[in-house]
């Protein structure tokens, strides 16, 4: 096309959408003012007939069974049509419909005139001869209809004999349901809204009634409306930056004496029981992974007890240099292993700790190390500000906030490129915790999507799209607030930022005590702990420091030779988690016969509920698995000198 053909076709465009807004324009005012004047039934057809192009105008209205009507035509002889007719041409339909090719018309406009939801009426509009009517022009002119019909109600032009009153109807019950509902006709077409669905539904635009439900929203079945049974189900529904997850309930309406049926369609809001659903089943699964976590951690550190401090004590009584060099590896790998197993019960602890003072680097080490192994091809680096002050919160949910961003940045490398995490203070009060990634990026429209629940751009079906969403509600339930970075192809920075307490806690300083004497000449000592490995290296350390030893392998032995001997002994070593009678047990019932007996606690895992038991009943110091010969003489040591 040439320009100038474009510039003669967009005038055309232009002057005709001038021309029919200024028809429109003219037609709603003349109805403003037909209402005024009470001729919205006799004048107005005239009204359409003179600013539209149809020929032939009716208004039909049934008064408590007296049909008012108001006619017009520029062609006096085709005024044949009456409300019945007009009715069952529509169908009990409540949306406008075009017919071609009846009563003499080539095509017939039905618009049904409602009162809430019932059909008081129809305002037809005929043309003589057939024509094809944009789309655009019928959406038009159901609005103008629509004016016309509230004018209708408005005005007084129903119920005229009766006058109208205000009264609470079963349509006012619906309107202030706190649930969105909707009803449909037999073609889909919504008929009714109430307030919540069409604050929730609703377009910009006002587009929700006369539309199709499952074009208007999204995820309804298409043949919902054929179901003649009761139908519930669930759709997820995106509207801007609110995403939605209804649980949808659908169900026939009849109309009494069968003047109409619908179908009532409600929505209820299940995207926070949800969330809240998958919340603590992520929390139960962690916690049954941190228990489990605990558990072998416990084993491993009564295998590891024996290894490190045989490897240490042989190292001591060697005279070969090759020999010794073995023992020395034998020992460093012990206490790699201890390490690792320090880390999987500072893990286990954190799920069931409850809120208190967080050291947030300690948290990001035990994390990091965990993670490390399974993160082959991955290099970590870490910036960690050594002063970073503690600040308050849940230890287990903060602990999973980094767990999940961490394993985000693994997946978005495919396993392979540079994690570099970084603490530092910040101004006003704050803590940022900087967590960089060299993977895919997320690009900007992205950016304000990740943290929506059930959102995921993996392509894992098993993905449930839940972990930047958890991480989000659980920083601001902190008070704190996430920033992100990112470009596509060039890797992605969160920014966690954690207010710090304003009340400042002073740091403890280490208790400078002078060095305890190994000397235990004439101490009688009693081991409980069901690993042999663990009774042997204590005896052999304790009884090279000239202590007396008893032992017993689980809770009740140790309670028979208590009662025996409680008199000669002066301090019991004891394990908490034993067969049978369990370690805070026997410390309750030793405290119970001599409240200043000495008890030492020695044990590879213990639960918080259980370290808070164990307060209750005093314990004078803490062994913790695995432990080398030196580390046992130091704290026994220092307990038999108090």
């Amino acid at each position: 096309m040439k320009w100038k053909d474009l510039q003669t076709e967009s005038m055309k465009l232009q002057w005709n959408f001038y021309e029919r807004t200024i028809n429109n324009y003219s037609i709603i005012m003349r109805i403003m003012s037909s209402a005024e004047d009470d001729l919205l039934i006799s004048h107005v057809p005239r009204v359409f007939v003179e600013e539209s192009f149809f020929d032939m105008c009716k208004i039909m209205i049934d008064d408590d069974g007296i049909i008012r009507e108001g006619f017009y035509s520029i062609d006096d002889t085709l005024s044949s049509l009456d409300y019945t007719s007009v009715a069952t041409l529509s169908g009990n339909s409540t949306t406008a419909s075009l017919i071609d090719d009846v009563f003499g018309y080539g095509i017939l406009y039905i618009y049904p005139l409602r009162r809430e939801l019932k059909t008081i009426g129809y305002l037809a509009l005929g043309k003589r001869y057939y024509m094809d009517v944009e789309l655009r022009l019928l959406r038009e002119l159901e609005i103008v209809c629509d004016i016309y019909n509230r004018s209708l109600l408005l005005g007084g032009g129903t119920d005229r004999r009766k006058g109208f009153r205000p009264m609470v109807t079963f349509e006012t019950v619906l309107e202030v349901f706190p649930d969105p509902l909707l009803l449909v006709d037999k073609k889909g077409y919504i008929c009714y809204a109430n307030r919540n669905a069409k604050v929730q539904f609703e377009t910009r635009k006002g587009f929700l009634l006369g539309e199709r439900a499952d074009k208007a929203i999204p995820g309804l079945p298409e043949d919902l409306v054929k179901k003649s049974r009761p139908f519930r189900g669930e759709i997820n529904y995106k509207s801007q930056n609110d995403y939605k997850m209804f649980r949808v309930e659908s169900f026939v309406v009849k109309e009494e004496k069968g003047r109409g049926e619908w179908r009532a369609i409600l929505f209820k809001d299940v995207v926070k029981m949800k969330v809240s659903e998958e919340e603590h089943l992520v929390k139960k699964r962690t916690e049954s992974v941190g228990m489990l976590a605990g558990g072998i951690a416990h084993d491993f550190n009564n295998m590891l007890t024996g290894i490190l401090g045989y490897a240490a004590l042989m190292r001591k009584m060697l005279t070969d240099p090759k020999l010794c060099r073995y023992a020395e590896a034998i020992e460093h790998s012990a206490q790699r292993a201890s390490q690792l197993t320090r880390h999987l019960l500072n893990f286990s602890r954190r799920q069931k700790k409850s809120n208190g003072l967080v050291d947030i680097n300690s948290l990001l080490d035990d994390v990091l190390f965990l993670l490390k192994e399974s993160f082959f091809n991955i290099r970590i680096e870490r910036d960690l500000d050594l002063g970073l002050p503690n600040i308050k919160g849940d230890e287990a949910e903060l602990q999973n906030v980094f767990l999940n961003l961490f394993i985000n940045a693994k997946d978005a490398m495919d396993g392979e490129g540079l994690l570099r995490v970084t603490t530092s203070r910040q101004d006003r009060g704050f803590i940022c915790i900087e967590i960089e990634d060299t993977g895919k990026g997320i690009d900007e429209a992205m950016q304000h999507k990740i943290f929506e629940p059930y959102f995921s751009t993996k392509e894992d079906l098993s993905n449930l799209g839940m972990g930047l969403y958890l991480v989000d509600k659980v920083v601001k339930e902190h008070g704190g607030f996430i920033e992100i970075a990112s470009e596509k192809q060039k890797g992605t920075i969160f920014r966690l930022y954690m207010p710090v307490p304003s009340m400042r806690v002073s740091e403890r300083r280490l208790k400078e005590t002078p060095h305890a004497s190994q000397n235990m000449d004439g101490r009688t000592i009693l081991i409980v702990d069901d690993e042999h490995m663990v009774r042997d290296l204590l005896k052999g350390v304790l009884a090279e420091a000239g202590a007396t030893l008893l032992e017993a392998e689980n809770g009740e032995d140790a309670l028979q030779i208590y009662t025996e001997k409680q008199d000669d002994i002066d301090l019991v070593i004891l394990d908490v988690i034993m067969p049978g009678i369990k370690g805070d047990e026997v410390l309750r019932r030793i405290r119970k016969a001599r409240s200043n007996m000495k008890v030492i606690i020695s044990s590879g895992f213990m639960s918080e509920e259980q370290r808070a038991k164990l307060k209750e009943y005093k314990v004078d110091g803490f062994l913790d698995k695995p432990f080398k010969d030196d580390d046992a003489l130091a704290v026994v040591a220092e307990v038999l000198e108090e």
